[in-house]
């Protein structure tokens, strides 16, 4: 079970990965301009992808566990 949990946040690890990667260049320009204002620009990217990984984590637990 813990494999598959491991799969599932990879997979979609990549997918936002694949997102980022073939988005259109007018959205990361304005996320780059956002992102480059904040006092300390990796915190929210760290916080946001935490974030998402714990989520992602609790439901997959919370839906295999017995």
């Amino acid at each position: 079970m813990k494999a598959l949990a491991v799969l599932i946040v990879f997979l979609v690890a990549l997918a936002a990965a694949t997102a980022i990667a073939y988005a259109r260049t007018d959205v990361v320009a304005g996320v780059a301009t956002i992102t480059a204002r904040a006092a300390r620009p990796d915190e929210p990217i760290a916080l946001l992808l935490s974030g998402s990984t714990l989520i992602v984590v609790a439901g997959a637990l919370r839906r295999l566990s017995l």
